[in-house]
């Protein structure tokens, strides 16, 4: 999985309120959280089960800079 220089700019979905990502695979949920711990951004993923879509892997981003300067 190609990840862009922005790791955030993946974060194109909603998911219970936070910004999130899905992924079909476990190997591409690890390389995604793998790239969020290296840029100490805090994260949760949660696994999906669905009959339509399957398992599905969300990763759901906790907290971000620019939330923190709204917050402030």
């Amino acid at each position: 999985m190609q990840l862009p220089s922005n790791i955030e700019d993946l974060f194109t979905q909603n998911f219970n309120g936070f910004r999130s990502v899905r992924v079909r695979t476990a190997t591409e949920a690890v390389v995604v959280e793998n790239e969020l711990n290296r840029q100490s951004k805090s994260f949760q993923t949660k696994i999906t089960r669905s009959k339509k879509h399957g398992r599905e892997f969300v990763i759901l981003l906790v907290s971000t800079e620019a939330e923190a300067v709204d917050a402030a």
